[in-house]
């Protein structure tokens, strides 16, 4: 998979979507847990998704049970949210390729509106 610069965005053009996502410098891509991500489908509008892994939200759980945050890590919600399997920008993309396939990309993510408006949209 081919990632390219554009500013401040990290993109990747796939059959079907184009998946945007802000560089967060010398991070090594296959390692990431969590990501934020805007997907524009071919044709269609652009979303927005956090991807997780079951690892990345029991840091999160484990840290709110000290900080004492979310009655005390008890839960864990996000909007958006999709889990992946492994970490990493491959497993990400591949669960964006299979939620638009299987056509649930709009079930489970909510639309940007209005990008050509935003300057940085890239």
């Amino acid at each position: 998979m081919e990632i390219t610069k554009v500013r401040h965005w990290l993109i990747a053009e796939q059959e079907g979507f184009v998946a945007r996502f802000l560089d967060q410098g010398s991070r090594d891509l296959e390692q990431l847990q969590d990501l934020d991500i805007r997907v524009t489908v071919t044709g269609g509008p652009t979303y927005y998704v956090t991807l997780m892994t079951l690892d990345a939200i029991d840091t999160v759980l484990r840290r709110w049970a000290h900080t004492g945050e979310h009655a005390g890590g008890s839960y864990y919600w996000e909007t958006d949210l999709v889990i992946v399997p492994r970490p990493g920008i491959t497993a990400m993309i591949k669960a964006i390729d299979g939620l638009i396939r299987d056509r649930n990309i709009a079930q489970a993510c909510q639309v940007i509106p209005d990008l050509d408006d935003d300057p940085d949209a890239a």
